[in-house]
């Protein structure tokens, strides 16, 4: 009896087609990085000379810094389903490693007129991978300089055995049917309303492979009330354990 071959021949394509996705990928995340650097330099010539040109220039940085991180995340996404993707934690000084995000963003930040402020203790460590975390807040804080109106608030502290992290803007908030779906397992990614959060999906998933017996990472959005001493806006929450 002839053996039938045509499911081993379909999954052997699968998977070559999920290797060549995924090289495609990495080798595009490296032709927008080198992007990224040139667009700063042009920004730095255009500084003086003309500042709308300037501002043009920034927006099209913040644009393929957001297409660099999609493609981050679909890379780092392959290789946990994958089991290729291993936690690098170590002892990490939390201010230092915000400072240096913020530092990354800071050109988006000017152009745009936000002023980030970071409350933090410069003794405080945590435990985590630095650049998978690096990859979270770096999302938000692009995504903070698009919607807030004039400020960023980036606060840590350690609580009940967690270190949490708030990135707080002053804009419009999130959405409620993002907050009220955040972690809806059965929920679908959404085409059609011009987000698929993949950010904040993977942003999830990086969190959740943080733990520590029986805690877990996690992330978590609201939005609060203003008060005398800060507007209203929207809060992104980082919790490891």
């Amino acid at each position: 009896m002839q053996k039938d071959h045509s499911s081993n021949s379909t999954t052997e394509a699968s998977i070559d087609f999920s290797m060549l996705l995924a090289s495609s990928v990495h080798d595009i995340k490296n032709s927008l990085s080198m992007l990224l650097t040139s667009l700063d330099d042009v920004i730095d010539i255009n500084a003086d000379d003309n500042p709308q040109q300037r501002k043009n220039y920034s927006t099209l940085r913040g644009e393929a810094s957001r297409i660099n991180n999609a493609l981050i995340y679909l890379l780092g996404l392959y290789r946990l389903e994958n089991d290729q993707l291993s936690l690098n934690v170590a002892e990490v000084y939390v201010a230092d490693f915000l400072e240096e995000q913020v530092a990354s963003q800071q050109l988006l930040f000017d152009i745009n007129n936000v002023v980030v402020t970071l409350d933090c203790n410069p003794d405080l460590t945590g435990f985590f991978d630095e650049h998978l975390v690096a990859g979270i807040v770096n999302n938000i804080l692009v995504n903070c300089a698009k919607y807030t109106n004039k400020t960023i608030r980036v606060q840590a502290q350690k609580s009940n055995g967690f270190l949490t992290v708030n990135i707080i803007d002053d804009g419009q908030g999130y959405p409620q049917s993002i907050i009220d779906n955040l972690n809806n397992k059965d929920r679908s990614i959404d085409f059609n309303s011009g987000s698929t959060n993949l950010g904040l999906f993977f942003s999830q998933k990086i969190a959740a492979i943080h733990h520590c017996k029986d805690k877990y990472g996690t992330i978590q959005l609201s939005n609060i009330e203003a008060t005398a001493d800060y507007a209203s806006g929207g809060c992104f929450t980082l919790q490891l354990p």
